[in-house]
């Protein structure tokens, strides 16, 4: 499941956790140039800096107004034909009369799977009219400034299930750990296979976590005690070797009390 990595397309999305869950979904399916607003006026400023291809645009944009709808209208009144796909948690039937005036190519709710958004974004851009074409080369090519781990926002954490995406709140990850070439993530019980390496999530997760050893980096405050003979330290029930190479500096982070 795959689509041309030269579409241009706008999310228009101010739940910034969805909003980081649906730019790494696009990227998993082929798409490279992904711009984001969060708000009306700054979507139609992008829309028409980038001139996207395609627009998936949040109903309920704006606090208590279905700002959405309004941005849709303008889109519209610009470009008749542009597909666009409505996003929500309130698709109702009242909803539906609200907005259809706007001619959207489809509705899609939140609980997303990287299936039924290909399958929206296909049927999108299959019924675009062969007079707009996907791609248009004298666009210029714009940078979306994205961190380097999409799938982390100041809260929460997404990991792949399958098909679906779960959010955990980075409290509850207890340390992650590497295996061979593998990464994991520990919460509860749960062991959750991530593909990035310890390092980057050392740099994107600093202060909260600590590395400990080559293998392990660890959530300071998850941390349940410390054997400094032995140098382990106990956390959600396990022990972890503490390396000598972090000991000093680990140690100096935690601010131990003599």
């Amino acid at each position: 499941m795959q689509l041309s990595d030269q579409i241009k397309v706008l999310v228009v999305e101010d739940n910034e956790g969805f909003a980081q869950l649906l730019h790494l979904m696009l990227e998993e399916l082929n798409l490279k140039k992904i711009w984001k607003a969060t708000s009306l006026e700054e979507a139609w400023s992008l829309f028409n800096e980038v001139a996207p291809d395609l627009c998936l645009i949040d109903i309920e944009l704006g606090k208590g107004e279905m700002e959405g709808i309004h941005l849709a209208e303008k889109i519209r009144a610009q470009s008749p034909t542009l597909p666009f796909i409505y996003l929500t948690v309130h698709y109702q039937e009242e909803v539906f009369k609200q907005c259809k005036h706007t001619s959207p190519s489809s509705f899609m709710n939140k609980e997303l799977s990287r299936l039924t958004l290909y399958q929206a974004l296909e049927l999108a851009l299959l019924h675009q009219p062969e007079s707009e074409p996907v791609v248009s080369e004298t666009q210029k090519d714009l940078v979306f400034p994205t961190k380097s781990i999409p799938w982390i926002n100041n809260r929460h954490f997404f990991f792949k299930v399958g098909e679906t995406y779960h959010q955990f709140a980075i409290k509850d990850i207890a340390f992650f750990y590497a295996k061979g070439k593998m990464t994991f993530a520990k919460i509860d019980k749960r062991n959750f296979l991530i593909n990035v390496q310890l390092k980057t999530l050392e740099d994107e997760l600093f202060p909260q976590f600590l590395r400990i050893h080559k293998s392990y980096l660890v959530n300071a405050k998850a941390v349940d005690s410390i054997n400094l003979k032995d140098s382990l330290i106990e956390i959600a029930e396990e022990h972890l070797p503490i390396g000598y190479v972090y000991r000093k500096d680990f140690l100096d982070r935690l601010k131990l009390l003599k």
